[in-house]
């Protein structure tokens, strides 16, 4: 039973097929086949249930792929602590987070630790909801999760909440900047860009300005955070984020986040999670605590 069978048996649990398994590993299906049928003599017990369309795990192997999973982590953990000893610090940090933060300081903090530490491999994956972003961490997948409304879970530790207010968004020669107490029914007199459906803002924006009895109708839609934010800084539309979206921008002076005076925006809680249960690598804590800085700084 050793670290490669098991990682064999993890990754056709995640798939769900011997295939598309087999394809991810880039093995033969019937040379994967072999590993698993071997694990399940060596076992005693079959660790799957063979459907028409799928695999699905049996008792014994949600409890054996739950023992890979911690095989792997500890490997990780064990491989780190020796990378640091020998001043190395090789390795991947994996940091779960949501697009649009990806834009914002994220960019940066990124940057800066890999000039640093350039022997490490830093692998940000986009999750499409806070939920997945939680279930990457716990599951040990991920390193460090960052996200929007990631509620509290025992398998999770929470390192740093911050509450982010929005508010209207607009270049900083835009008429609603002479404003001293901004409105919504104000911003509706120019042009909006927003996020398409699939996006969390445009759900957000859609339930504010139904609350305020107001018609939201965009001039632009786009899935993209980083083109709603370049329209907004060419001051041909406005737009509605909070202000750690355009800490980048504001700190240039491309953009300027204006408060809302009504409150029919929620306040969503941004959140930097890691797993409850083991200890972060040297880099991988390094890194997260340079990220929780950096959100204690835009909360003051």
């Amino acid at each position: 039973m050793n670290r490669k069978t098991l990682r064999f048996l993890e990754q056709v649990s995640r798939f769900g097929s011997m295939r598309k398994a087999a394809e991810h590993l880039n093995i033969s299906s019937s040379a994967l086949n072999r590993q698993i049928l071997s694990l399940e003599e060596e076992v005693g017990m079959p660790l799957f249930e063979r459907l028409p369309r799928k695999l699905r795990l049996t008792a014994a192997g949600e409890v054996l792929v739950a023992h890979a999973q911690a095989v792997e982590r500890d490997y990780r953990s064990t491989m780190g602590r020796i990378a640091a000893l020998k001043g190395m610090e090789r390795g991947t940090i994996r940091l779960s987070t949501m697009g649009g933060l990806i834009y914002g300081p994220l960019l940066s903090l990124a940057c800066d630790f890999i000039r640093l530490h350039s022997r490490m491999l830093v692998r940000v994956e986009i999750q499409p909801s806070p939920e997945a972003i939680a279930a990457r961490v716990m599951s040990g997948e991920s390193d460090i999760g960052l996200g929007y409304n990631i509620l509290p879970n025992p398998g999770l530790r929470i390192l740093q909440t911050i509450d982010v207010e929005i508010g209207a968004v607009v270049a900083p020669d835009h008429p609603l900047t002479q404003k001293s107490a901004l409105r919504l029914s104000d911003c509706i007199q120019y042009p909006i860009v927003t996020g398409t459906d699939t996006m969390a803002i445009r759900s957000v924006m859609d339930h504010a300005f139904a609350s305020a009895e107001l018609p939201l109708q965009p001039t632009v839609e786009t899935d993209s955070i980083e083109v709603i934010k370049q329209f907004a800084m060419s001051g041909s539309a406005i737009t509605f984020l909070n202000p750690f979206d355009i800490s980048a921008e504001t700190e240039r002076g491309a953009l300027i986040w204006l408060p809302l005076v009504e409150r029919y925006f929620p306040v969503p809680s941004l959140r930097l999670v890691v797993r409850s249960k083991g200890v972060l690598e040297t880099a991988a804590a390094r890194l997260a605590e340079n990220i929780k800085s950096q959100m204690s700084a835009h909360s003051e």
